[in-house]
């Protein structure tokens, strides 16, 4: 990936970019601004992409930048192995302002992986680390997002199912519903709402019904309202 001359781009092409790119606070930026937006952002990925190739040869832990200390605990992410030194991963989630995710890839770690830092707290005794109500506190953050997703998921079951998708069916019942649910979502999970959006309009796009076309437009609204 190399940075490119931005310079030739109108204002309205360099947004469009931002806009893929899920850039956020740049609404007010002059033309000269949103090109050092853009150009630092894919530093940063370039800087990122390096550090991932250099952590994921070595037993290196991404937190200390030191070798991995006894007890480490191995974080999967897409087929890769890392690993962490147990009481500075631990140290790290209590410590964490965001819900629980790992702190190399940043995705969201799974019930599983939760559980198994619970059993290794435990195992090893070493529960002083923790900050109890900071832990809790995320656990039920993570239980909430994992309940409205799912509430939206059997929304999308059911536009997949419904015989026919007329107009008085999206404007009575299916989006009333997904009002609801993703006002909650933008309030307490905006971060994590972009890709989950993207990811319902790209299904239902797969959608035969003509009148799909309403929902996916509410969805890009929402994404557009709310500057995702």
């Amino acid at each position: 990936m190399s940075l490119i001359n931005y310079n030739k781009y109108s204002i309205l092409h360099l947004k469009k970019i931002i806009k893929i790119y899920n850039i956020k606070n740049y609404s007010k930026l002059k033309k000269n601004k949103l090109i050092e937006l853009i150009n630092n952002h894919k530093s940063s990925i370039i800087i990122q992409k390096k550090a991932r190739e250099y952590f994921n040869s070595d037993l290196t832990c991404p937190i200390t930048l030191c070798k991995c200390k006894y007890p480490f605990i191995c974080i999967k992410n897409h087929n890769t192995f890392r690993y962490y030194s147990l009481l500075e991963f631990i140290e790290y989630l209590s410590k964490s302002k965001d819900c629980f995710r790992d702190p190399f890839s940043r995705e969201i770690l799974s019930e599983k992986t939760i559980e198994h830092i619970e059993y290794l707290i435990k195992y090893y005794h070493i529960k002083k680390l923790k900050n109890k109500y900071s832990w809790n506190k995320k656990l039920n953050i993570k239980h909430e997002y994992l309940m409205l997703t799912n509430c939206i998921n059997e929304i999308l079951n059911y536009i997949f199912n419904v015989e026919h998708l007329t107009i008085d069916c999206i404007y009575n019942i299916i989006l009333p519903q997904f009002m609801y649910y993703f006002h909650f979502l933008i309030i307490r999970h905006k971060s994590s709402c972009y890709n989950l959006i993207r990811n319902y309009i790209n299904c239902i796009n797969l959608n035969k019904h003509e009148n799909k076309s309403y929902i996916v437009n509410y969805l890009e609204l929402v994404i557009t309202f709310n500057n995702l």
